[in-house]
């Protein structure tokens, strides 16, 4: 598909009502969970009188923990009942958790917030399995990829509006009453998005719903193993959740304790990865010819694999400056504009990589288990970022310098290009038993 044709789904009523409830989700998520990180580490903000530092890893957790609860039963759910309706309840929910979350910012107490942030983690395990498993549904297979790449860029939009407005407002002197109204209006906003959306028939009506979440993870896990097909993407699409959360934790360290910056350049590389994630995705809407377009996915790796090599030789020679400037201080250097460049390539080719894999395990999933089959495949993305955020981590601080992180993440995504490369030129079908 062109440009042009990916961005023809904008408007469709079978697309447009769930990117757009997607995306101010996204928006909410994002603002709510830097607006309660900054009040934590600048305003006070306390849960049983925790030092900052431990209220961010403890917010971070609330927010993941749900994916690992409730994946194997939000997947089973999405199997056995029609899937926009359970995308409107989901909507309507986040409703009622923001007028939680906006009472937890006018009274300035962290319990709530934490208590909502845990509560948000559990809406949205329970609205992506509906909403990933419902797009072979509402889009044709040559849309697939299109459709998954216009969702990946509005994501990493949406991700980096929402970072900014929590972040600045929160700072403001009545930034967190304006938090809480802008919560409120976007759930609401949200909801009416929604409500507009075709139905999706449940795939399996008469699957019985077992609620021991323990049991069910490891049946879900064990579905995506007997499926091959489906969990090559899906442990693809794990190693990069589990490489962007890991080097996106790092940044503050490289920039403070190798480059010897100041705090601002953190910033700036993170919306360079944004803005690169958003226009790798595009790109593959914009030059798949409706295939399974794996191509993108070894173009991808192969690109990090170059990049990250030529960042992590940047890193390892790196002479700081005797004084720490600002992020628009150094990128008025040219002499920092190949380091700028390479972190926004990498980015571009990680949006190259991460859109087809989406797509690829939506086609192959059999539709009576393709819910549970991509809720395995959210729950492989939380693990895989909790282990990049802190593996990576005690990788640098512990063991080995930060420059070999980079190598590390490099060579990986190589490798997975390098087995990617027997799938170029699969037709686009479905998945079928024989």
């Amino acid at each position: 598909m062109s440009l042009k044709s990916s961005l023809s789904l904008i408007g469709t009523k079978r697309f447009t009502p769930i990117l757009a409830a997607s995306a101010l989700g996204t928006f909410n998520d994002n603002m709510f969970k830097n607006a309660l990180i900054i009040m934590a580490t600048f305003s006070g903000l306390t849960v049983a009188d925790l030092p900052s530092e431990t209220v961010v890893p403890i917010a971070a957790t609330a927010f993941t923990l749900p994916l690992f609860l409730f994946s194997a039963i939000s997947g089973q759910i999405a199997d056995r009942y029609d899937r926009a309706m359970l995308m409107r309840r989901a909507k309507f929910a986040e409703i009622i958790l923001m007028l939680i979350a906006a009472a937890g910012f006018l009274l300035n107490n962290g319990w709530i917030l934490i208590f909502t942030l845990f509560l948000m983690g559990a809406q949205s395990a329970f609205y992506a399995p509906s909403r990933v498993s419902s797009m072979p549904h509402y889009l044709k297979p040559e849309e697939l990829v299109a459709g998954n790449a216009l969702f990946g860029a509005v994501f990493f939009i949406c991700l980096l509006l929402g970072q900014a407005g929590g972040q600045l407002l929160a700072a403001t002197p009545n930034g967190p009453q304006i938090v809480a109204g802008l919560l409120i209006v976007f759930a609401i906003a949200g909801f009416a998005s929604i409500v507009p959306t075709p139905p999706s028939p449940a795939a399996n009506p008469d699957l019985k719903i077992r609620w021991n979440f323990i049991i069910e993870t490891g049946r879900i896990i064990y579905f995506a193993t007997q499926l091959p097909q489906v969990l090559r993407p899906l442990l693809g699409m794990a190693w990069f959740y589990l490489f962007t959360a890991g080097l996106m934790t790092l940044m503050p360290l490289l920039v403070r304790e190798v480059m010897g910056e100041g705090a601002s350049l953190v910033t700036l590389f993170s919306v360079l990865f944004v803005i690169g994630a958003a226009t790798g995705s595009l790109a593959v809407g914009a030059l798949t010819k409706g295939r399974d377009a794996i191509i993108f996915t070894v173009v991808g790796g192969f690109g990090l694999l170059a990049i990250n090599l030529y960042i992590g030789w940047q890193v390892a020679t790196w002479v700081p400056t005797p004084e720490p400037v600002g992020a628009i201080a150094f990128a008025q250097d040219p002499g920092n504009w190949h380091l700028l460049i390479a972190f926004f390539a990498s980015a571009v080719f990680a949006g190259l990589y991460i859109v087809p894999l989406q797509a690829m395990a939506q086609r192959r999933a059999p539709i009576e288990k393709r819910a549970r089959l991509l809720a395995a495949g959210t729950l492989l993305n939380a693990l895989g970022a909790s282990i990049g955020q802190l593996g990576l981590l005690a990788l640098s601080t512990f063991a080995l310098p930060i420059w070999w992180v980079f190598v590390f993440v490099g060579v990986g995504t190589g490798l997975i290009a390098m087995a990617s490369m027997r799938y170029v030129g699969s037709p686009n079908r479905p998945y079928s038993p024989s």
